[in-house]
């Protein structure tokens, strides 16, 4: 679940922004968790290193957005940080904070859920992943998958191809990188470009492996490794 703190001391504009998260999560389909603070005294005093993501407002009492960032780093360097504010010229100290971007209020829908898709893009999904889920950034969309629902992924280029029932996902990554998030006991290797979800085979013929229906290259110095996957998986989901 991803982890994310709004520090807003304008209710309405709190509510706004943490409808936008819930509303994009939604239709991406991954989990989230959202605090609200309506202060940065209170928020520092309560911060967590669970959070992957904190919007902050400049403009606040008792203690400003860019102070309370400052503190904020001496804890945490890691967190993605967002400033949300009036004036853009604010926006130009966030460098000091190393702060990954910046948002206008009011905040509309669509550009900030073109700069959320962006900003996803710096969050280290496997370490929030719960081995059953891959989080995909994709060119120009962000997907969550069930390794359940993926059949293959395939090498193109420099990009990965993930095929599954509901189409086909591109992604900008090496074949070991996606081999190494998805579930070692029930996917293989049947070629250098080809890794194959061993619960979607059908059969193997001779040098082909057959799935969902589409059939597939094996390598020579591939197959027997593979064969010997495909008996293991089948074996293990028998008992």
């Amino acid at each position: 679940m991803l982890g994310i703190a709004v520090v807003e001391d304008d209710r309405e504009q709190a509510a706004l922004l943490e409808a936008h998260i819930r509303r994009y999560a939604g239709e991406h389909r991954f989990s989230v968790s959202v605090d609200v603070f309506y202060d940065a005294v209170t928020f520092l005093e309560k911060y967590s290193q669970e959070y992957q993501m904190v919007f902050m407002d400049i403009k606040m009492p008792m203690l400003d957005g860019m102070d309370a960032a400052h503190l904020l780093r001496e804890r945490d360097g890691k967190v993605i940080l967002v400033f949300v504010t009036t004036m853009r010229q604010y926006a130009i100290q966030g460098y000091d904070v190393n702060a990954s971007d910046f948002i206008v209020k009011p905040v509309a829908y669509p550009e900030f859920a073109l700069k959320f898709t962006r900003l996803l893009g710096k969050v280290d999904w496997r370490a929030l992943s719960t081995g059953q889920d891959v989080f995909i950034k994709t060119e120009n969309s962000f997907v969550r998958l069930s390794p359940a629902d993926i059949r293959y992924v395939e090498v193109k280029g420099h990009y990965c191809v993930y095929h599954t029932a509901g189409g086909e996902y591109r992604r900008y990554q090496a074949l070991k990188s996606a081999e190494v998030a998805l579930p070692a006991e029930s996917f293989a290797r049947c070629n250098n470009f080809l890794l194959v979800n061993l619960a979607h085979v059908d059969k193997v013929e001779g040098m082909s492996v057959f799935v969902a229906g589409e059939e597939l290259q094996i390598s020579h110095p591939k197959r027997k490794a593979f064969v010997e996957a495909l008996i293991r998986f089948a074996e293990g989901a028998g008992t």
